[in-house]
């Protein structure tokens, strides 16, 4: 026997039906990605990870715990690395597992996280072997120092921790304050040469290169970086007199030595920084961390690059 046709008026009542199910929650349309029950994550070094519910995460790297407070899932970290000075309490609340370069496999896998995030750059490599061997899920992070790539963690975290709305509503705060500094960049003036000193090493300056977030935060605030060589190098008086910086940068807590040290440098004097003594200092996870906050730091710098003090 054949079907009978079915009515036009059947088929739309079929549809409201169907519609007001999923609306209600009652039918569920498969999600791709992490989402669609395999637990199945690709982190930035192309790895395929098994996670779990993540609810005692071990967060290396204090651009991680500062997105994994602003999206709500702070109560679901229970350790976290002395890079994670933001929030302030995260240090206070959370255990600690050392310093994100220095780290120990035992003292971690001790603390019995079901996840360990971890931002690309931690270290050193023989712990990170020895925790991706063990039974926990280990996820690396990108920590490419760039605007887009901040957006590309924050939606990454939230989507590994089914926090997409949250998500959202982060990426589109830090987007918003992203513009304000765009248009604060289109209606100032470049603010000339400056030099980011990470300490001092026997009265020479240890400077920041191309391909550093000192770099990437500099150009961001509308500066341009004197030294073009990549990554971190030791000074000798007669290479800092030739960069000629308009204003030396600095992490707050390393400010003191390296003020001292620049202001009883004679060669130091002989740069525009050192005439004017433009020594800036601002909170070191902040200014460097290219996080949430990296937008407001970016500009607190543009700002105070205009009246270096």
């Amino acid at each position: 026997m054949a079907d009978k046709p079915v009515s036009p008026g059947r088929m739309e009542m079929g549809r409201r039906l169907f519609s007001c199910l999923l609306a209600g929650g009652l039918m569920a349309v498969p999600r791709t990605g992490w989402g669609a029950g395999d637990g199945m994550v690709t982190d930035c070094r192309g790895r395929q990870v098994k996670i779990g519910p993540a609810r005692r995460i071990a967060s290396i790297g204090g651009t991680i715990t500062e997105t994994l407070y602003a999206l709500g899932a702070d109560s679901r970290i229970i350790a976290v690395d002395i890079t994670s000075t933001w929030p302030e309490q995260a240090l206070r609340e959370k255990k600690s597992v050392g310093y994100m370069r220095a780290l120990s496999a035992e003292g971690i896998l001790s603390l019995r996280p079901d996840l360990i995030l971890a931002m690309n750059d931690c270290g050193p490599p023989p712990v990170l072997a020895q925790l991706m061997a063990s039974d926990v899920p280990v996820v690396f992070v990108d920590a490419t120092p760039s605007e887009t790539a901040i957006v590309a963690r924050t939606r990454f975290l939230a989507g590994l921790l089914q926090a997409e709305a949250a998500g959202d509503r982060l990426c589109a705060d830090i987007s918003q304050r992203f513009d304000i500094l765009a248009q604060w960049r289109a209606t100032h003036p470049a603010t000339g040469r400056v030099l980011f000193i990470m300490r001092m090493s026997n009265n020479r300056p240890m400077v920041a290169g191309t391909g550093t977030a000192a770099d990437a935060v500099i150009r961001l605030a509308g500066g341009t970086n004197p030294a073009t060589f990549e990554g971190y190098r030791i000074l000798d008086q007669e290479a800092l007199i030739g960069l000629q910086p308009d204003a030396v940068l600095t992490m707050a807590q390393d400010a003191p030595q390296v003020r001292a040290a620049l202001l009883g440098n004679a060669g130091f004097q002989l740069t525009p920084a050192g005439r004017n003594q433009a020594i800036i200092a601002m909170e070191g996870e902040r200014l460097l961390g290219f996080g949430p906050r990296t937008p407001d730091a970016a500009l607190e710098l543009a700002r105070r690059l205009g009246t270096p003090a």
